[in-house]
Order: structure tokens, then sequence, then C-alpha cells
């Protein structure tokens, strides 16, 4: 990457990193974007939601303060992003497979940069993926920091609803309430996530916001068009909601079948920091509080945002790398 092209995203440090490439992981080639000021700094390798939301494209927007401290690490998963379309063909994503190319993923990392071990961050999808990825190799990170926990996906849509529910009958609104209750009903029969299945969830999710607070601040999405990263893969994989949901059909099938950390015993052999947003009710914070309460770690800490949804570093992004950089200095 040419430093001139990115403006006041460039890395301009004699030993800094600013570059993309396609490594050779699960027998396909995926896409990995790396930006740091310091080649010497740990790195932190980025799980992104969805399944298959990438951050990568963006990221310069708000990572800027971990750049500082780290060599940041974006990876479009298998069936996402810029991975997707080097190889439209490749096996699809399940979550084995992923648990098995984020293994590879992180030992490449660790030889590429000379590192033992990493730290890992996981928002939303990512912290469900990485979660039970830090509970099987924790021999290979620094540390864990899950950000707007995903502990069980249906689950998260119950808890909402109740919440919605509870305030649309506060409001006298009586009708929109049973509605929510039976809409609810829909989505947890759901069984995949196709065309049909998204339009029955993204039905729901909208009623069910009528009620909540809102759930997604900070600058307008538009304003990622602009970012110097985006590639046309990018863009053309944001465009292509449909394409998202038929790559990762077998994810989203698991967890519509009941894939979920509360099947595993929250014991990390690692430091864990969780940030939660306090108004994020998509991967609710009652939810992530709960599930920060029964896990187990060396050391753990909870950070939460009061004025946030579940895009905290989007949202707030200097606030919350300030606390979680603080979080970080004191394990």
């Amino acid at each position: 990457m040419r430093p001139g092209r990115f403006g006041r995203y460039a890395i301009r440090t004699a030993d800094g990193v600013q570059e993309a490439a396609y490594l050779p992981i699960g027998g396909i080639e995926q896409y990995i974007r790396v930006r740091g000021r310091s080649r010497a700094n740990p790195v932190l390798l980025v799980l992104h939601g969805g399944p298959g939301s990438t951050l990568g494209a963006t990221a310069c927007r708000w990572q800027g303060a971990l750049e500082a401290a780290f060599t940041v690490v974006h990876w479009d998963q298998r069936g996402s992003g810029n991975t997707y379309y080097r190889d439209p063909a490749a096996p699809p994503p399940t979550v084995e497979r992923l648990l098995s190319d984020l293994d590879e993923l992180v030992d490449a990392l660790r030889a590429r940069y000379g590192r033992d071990r990493l730290f890992l961050l996981g928002h939303s999808w990512g912290s469900l993926l990485g979660g039970l990825y830090a509970l099987r190799r924790p021999e290979k990170l620094s540390a864990w920091l899950p950000v707007s926990q995903m502990v069980d996906f249906k689950r998260s849509e119950q808890v909402s609803a109740a919440e919605a529910i509870r305030r649309a009958r506060g409001a006298g609104r009586e009708e929109d309430a049973e509605r929510l209750a039976q809409e609810l009903e829909q989505v947890l029969a759901l069984r995949r996530l196709d065309r049909a299945g998204a339009g029955t969830l993204l039905r729901f999710r909208r009623r069910k916001e009528r009620y909540l607070p809102p759930q997604y601040g900070g600058p307008s999405p538009l304003g990622g068009l602009a970012a110097p990263e985006l590639t046309g893969n990018d863009l053309r994989w944001k465009l292509r909601f449909d394409r998202m949901l038929a790559a990762n059909a077998a994810i989203y099938e698991e967890l519509l079948g009941g894939l979920s950390l509360d099947g595993c015993p929250p014991r990390y052999g690692v430091p864990v920091i969780l940030t939660a947003g306090e108004r994020d009710w998509t991967t609710p914070y009652p939810l992530a509080a709960a599930y920060y309460d029964t896990l187990s770690a060396p050391c753990k800490v909870f950070l939460s945002l009061p004025d946030a949804g579940p895009l905290p570093f989007q949202e707030r992004p200097e606030e919350w790398s300030h606390i979680l950089l603080d979080a970080l200095a004191q394990i």
C-alpha cells in the first residue's frame, strides 16, 4: 500500500506496517489488512461480526489509538468480503472450519511478526467464534477481548424482545406488544436464514427497535464509502446482503440450531476484558453482563460504556480505546 494514498490515515513511522495480503489458510487464500506504528508492538487480531460483516475497510477511522499500541490485523473470514471473492467456489464456512482457519491464521501471524502469543478481539458474532477459540487454545493468546458479547443468538432475540414488550405495554401499546410476542415465536422457529427467514427476522427487529434505545450511533455508514482502504470487493460485498446470507448459510443454521457459549464451561486460561454498551439490545447488555459474571479467568475486567450500543468502537472510539488500553496495562 502506498502511504500517500491514505492521507491522514497513512502510517508514516519508519518501522510501521500498513499492508494487505492474501495468506494460504485452510486450503484457500484469505485476506488480511494490517496497520500499526511499530512492528515491535504486540499483534492484535480482530474478528468481525455478522457472520459476514467485515470491519477492516473502515477500521482506520476508529482504531488510531490501537495502532499506536499494537500491530492490528483484520481478517475477512471465509465466506466474507475479499476472501469470498478470491474464490467464491471455496468450501463454505462452518463453525469448526472457521475455528481451524483461525488457528492457522494465529500461527501464521505469530510466525510473520515473531510473536509467541497474540491478543484476540472479537465483535458480536466474532466474540462467539473467538470465545470458543480462546477456551480451546489459550496457550497462543495473551488476552481475549470480546466486544458486544454474543452468547446465544436466539436468547439475544428473546431478551431484547422482552424489554421491547415491557416498554410497549408501558406506553399503552398492547397491540404492538402482542404482535412482538407473536413475531418472536416466528423467529424462534427459524431453522435457516434464507431470504424469507431474513425477512422475518428483520421485520421483527424493526418493530422491536421502535421501543428500544437507538442501537446504532456514531459516524454515518455512508462515510465509509470514502475510506482509503475500501476495495471494489468490499463495496460489492456490502451491497449484496443476499450473497452474505448464502455464503454463511451453514453458520446461520448452527446459530439458529442452538450454537451457544452456554454449552461450554466458561473457564478461560487467559485474561478476559469484555466491553459492553449499556444501550445494546442487539447483543443485549444484560446477557453479556450475566455471562461475564459466570466466567472465570486469571484476570477479568468488565468495561461498560453508558452511551453506546452494539458498536462502541465506532460510536465512542476515543473513550473505548482509552479504557481498553488502561485495562490492558493493568493485567
